[in-house]
């Protein structure tokens, strides 16, 4: 039942996602309510899509969605845009990672898409759900461009299992269109935004 592509099986905000996706911060967020946000999940959940490394719908799906009301967190950065690094973690238990911010403008949103992981992906390598619905949001997608590439360290901790990573492989070629991509962009600063 839940894997016909009329059925909208239940849907929640995972903590992850929830903590992250807040509006003045780093990361995209949606201007709306979390339960406007799933609305238009289920409105898009028939055009879901495998997430990338993915080839079925089964565990993790990208779900596009209106764009109206998204503010994506890169900046196109151009010569002489101040730039700040810094060491951060996701979450206890990660391994830290070094973000670079500019302080420039965010790139406008054209497009968006939710990410969302099955009950059964999020228990993955010792993983938790944080509701009890058949598919959590994990992630805000708005940019620019449709399909935009995952981030290259992202996806270097899901295909080496690191903790927070979600096992999944990758092409070369993919790898390869990330890293083209993002050689380009930083995080929007909140800081320099204020």
């Amino acid at each position: 039942m839940e894997n016909g592509a009329d059925t909208v099986p239940s849907l929640g905000w995972s903590d992850f996602a929830r903590e992250r996706c807040v509006p003045g911060g780093a990361h995209t967020w949606f201007a709306g309510t979390p339960g406007e946000l799933l609305d238009r999940v289920r409105a898009g959940w028939p055009r879901r899509r495998p997430g990338q490394g993915r080839s079925d719908l089964s565990g993790v799906v990208v779900v596009p969605v209106d764009p109206d009301g998204f503010v994506g967190s890169t900046v196109l950065v151009e010569e002489g845009m101040p730039l700040r690094a810094e060491l951060v973690r996701r979450r206890p238990g990660e391994e830290p990672y070094l973000r670079v911010l500019a302080a420039g403008p965010r790139e406008p949103v054209r497009f968006a898409s939710v990410v969302l992981y099955s009950a059964a992906v999020l228990v993955q390598d010792g993983g938790r759900r944080s509701t009890d619905a058949a598919w959590e949001v994990v992630a805000l997608v708005a940019g620019p461009v449709e399909h935009e590439p995952m981030d290259p360290l992202t996806m270097a901790r899901n295909l080496l299992g690191k903790p927070g990573g979600t096992r999944c492989a990758y092409t070369a070629e993919e790898f390869a269109e990330a890293v083209w991509y993002w050689a380009r962009r930083a995080g929007a600063d909140p800081q320099a935004e204020g």
